[in-house]
């Protein structure tokens, strides 16, 4: 199966649209992409110690063409599902974005997106296939059952019933490990590149 764009192509389109969505709910929604020596860092600490967040985390994931007109595939890692099992025990619920297109020209606009709890899935990854011919693209298993995904509402309850309020020194921290315990597992697969890394999005604790 062929690829057509990467990951950070897809975090491109995929942010804005959940930033909007969760700023609309819980008034700030701000994305990071994590260093311990910058955002995780003294300065950073002392600039934003009095301040409380929920964390999600989000990966993006990319579409590949199958070799059949209008058929797309895609997949959760077994690396992510293992992220996202650490992740809830510090209360970060982890989520992935798929935007269902077979052109990068087709990310401009409203793409269809399916987007995924993977704390909801057990195992140790996951294939999909989605038809974008039909009206409303859905994925489904190998086998032709439907996977279930998530409404952009469904994530607000998400973050609302499983996303801890943390202060800022304990949200940098729980990252900073989760980002040790990922690379670590990852290392003798990427090597010096390290692993897939999500979007942390910081949100307000509520309104």
């Amino acid at each position: 199966m062929a690829s057509f764009f990467c990951e950070r192509t897809a975090e491109y389109a995929l942010v804005p649209i959940l930033q909007r969505f969760l700023e609309a709910h819980f008034g700030s929604a701000i994305p990071i992409f994590f260093w311990k020596t910058r955002e995780g860092n003294r300065v950073s600490f002392e600039i934003h110690k009095n301040r409380h967040v929920r964390v999600l985390a989000m990966f993006a994931r990319r579409p590949k063409l199958t070799g059949e007109r209008r058929w797309l595939a895609g997949n959760v890692n077994t690396e992510l599902l293992q992220f996202s099992r650490a992740a809830r025990t510090v209360g970060i619920p982890t989520i992935a974005g798929f935007p269902a297109v077979d052109s990068v020209f087709a990310l401009y606009s409203n793409p269809p997106i399916f987007w995924f709890r993977l704390g909801g899935f057990k195992g140790d990854g996951l294939a999909f296939l989605t038809d974008i011919s039909e009206p409303r693209p859905r994925p489904i298993c190998e086998d032709g059952a439907p996977l279930e995904t998530l409404s952009l509402e469904r994530i607000v309850e998400v973050v609302e019933e499983s996303a801890t309020v943390l202060p800022w020194d304990d949200a940098m921290e729980h990252i900073s490990e989760l980002r040790l315990q990922h690379y670590r597992h990852d290392f003798f697969r990427f090597g010096w590149q390290g692993g897939y890394k999500p979007v942390y999005f910081l949100v307000s604790p509520g309104n």
